[in-house]
């Protein structure tokens, strides 16, 4: 039919089941997943994937849940489709976690359908779903990316085959299929607001424009692209970054504010636990812009510029990256000076094993070290985290290193591949230099 060459162009031009073995798709009992099962199962073979039914019930709907539940199941047997059931109590989560019963809901899906252990997720989202989130992040207010509608993958490992079909579309190929579905008499807040678009928003510009759907899907195809484009240059833009959580200021200062304002988005993202606002990404450029001063951002991350580097931290006083050559066997950091002494000890460094000449330096994102007794190379920031040493003083932590190779961690110890054998003839310890008092 129709509906199914439109749901494998989708597939084909987006990729979705290459080198895809089993899919899990999200079954509500709605129109839109029961239709996106039902073209799955006619396509499997030709695709030579396996499904798995994943159903969520959220209790929030009581025996109307459970009759949904029922529903899908009796449609999985009859199919010999896998059938994974999860109950989870989303108001009383939502509570606990402090988020919305929507985004607690949308948290517990995914992770539900993890569970499933497939190779990707399908979710059963529509065309009418895509220019709906269009709408109602439009009326919030939002840049390209909100407005960039549904997109038809996402990282990791979620498709939609279904992006491309509109809701009308779709019940209509449940009719003619006679497949039967459930309605929901959810009305969540957002879902509440999204049914409102639906039937109120999208009917008035119907009147305006018969294909308002269509064209409100151009629209977010563009953004979308333009946004991924915006997104490319702010990943370029933070992987010239110095170190972990340091960035370069003329680098910021250096590329088009619409790169600058995605990538504080991305990183902000990553280091605030609510979620970002507008004000939060003007606040760090304006920081930036000026080059100085620390400003708080929310309760828990500052933002600090001086000349060259922007600094994001936990707390007011961030430590200060630093580096120093070894000379006369002796190096200086910003919170001491260290002597290297000739020793016994099994846990010094064996210094035949050095090839170059030694530099002393603060941490570096990436950093590694072998830890011989347990056998395990560790990133630094899981030996810290380890040590319970707060991020905002790891800093004043002096490192070793033999070229690009690590040799010694102050507070954690010689790197296996540099410690002291039964044939070492020359072996050295650090030792920090306690400023005396007068």
């Amino acid at each position: 039919s129709e509906m199914i060459c439109k749901v494998k162009n989708t597939i084909e031009k987006h990729s979705m089941l290459k080198g895809v073995k089993s899919v899990a798709v999200g079954l509500s009992g709605g129109a839109d997943s029961m239709c996106l099962i039902d073209i799955l199962i006619r396509i499997k073979d030709e695709y030579g994937i396996t499904l798995k039914a994943v159903h969520i019930n959220h209790n929030i709907r009581g025996k109307e849940a459970e009759r949904d539940a029922f529903h899908v199941k009796e449609y999985c047997d009859k199919n010999g489709i896998e059938f994974l059931i999860f109950n989870v109590d989303v108001p009383l989560l939502s509570r606990e976690i402090g988020i919305s019963e929507e985004e607690c809901g949308r948290k517990v899906r995914y992770e539900c359908f993890e569970k499933a252990k497939c190779d990707v997720i399908a979710t059963a989202h529509t065309l009418s779903d895509s220019v709906e989130t269009f709408i109602f992040n439009l009326a919030r207010g939002t840049g390209s990316k909100g407005l960039a509608g549904i997109p038809a993958t996402r990282k990791p490992g979620i498709i939609r085959p279904l992006i491309d079909c509109t809701r009308s579309e779709i019940e209509e190929y449940c009719r003619e299929n006679n497949i039967e579905f459930v309605t929901d008499s959810t009305n969540l807040t957002d879902e509440y607001k999204r049914n409102h678009i639906r039937h109120n928003v999208i009917p008035e510009l119907f009147k305006i424009n018969h294909s308002v759907v269509n064209s409100i899907a151009k629209s977010t195809e563009i953004l979308s692209e333009e946004s991924d484009f915006i997104e490319q240059c702010a990943y370029d833009l933070i992987d010239k970054s110095v170190a972990e959580n340091c960035y370069n200021t003329e680098a910021f200062m250096s590329v088009h504010p619409a790169v600058r304002k995605r990538a504080l988005r991305i990183i902000l993202g990553e280091k605030m636990t609510k979620s970002v606002e507008q004000k939060h990404i003007n606040l760090s450029e304006e920081a930036i812009i000026s080059k100085k001063g620390k400003v708080q951002l929310s309760e828990d991350l500052y933002i600090s510029v001086d000349s060259d580097i922007i600094h994001f931290c936990n707390n007011e006083i961030c430590s200060e990256e630093w580096c120093s050559e070894v000379n006369d066997n002796s190096f200086s950091s910003p919170y001491g000076t260290y002597r290297l002494v000739q020793s016994t000890d099994a846990d010094g460094i064996d210094a035949d094993k050095i090839n170059e000449k030694l530099v002393a330096s603060s941490r570096k994102d990436g950093d590694k070290i072998y830890l011989k007794k347990r056998k395990i190379t560790k990133s630094l920031k899981k030996a810290f985290n380890e040590i319970k040493i707060p991020v905002s003083h790891r800093n004043e932590f002096a490192v070793l290193r033999d070229g690009d190779r690590i040799v010694w961690v102050e507070g954690i110890g010689t790197d296996g591949n540099y410690l002291p054998d039964d044939n070492s003839m020359n072996v050295i310890s650090v030792i920090k230099e306690v400023d005396k008092l007068d």
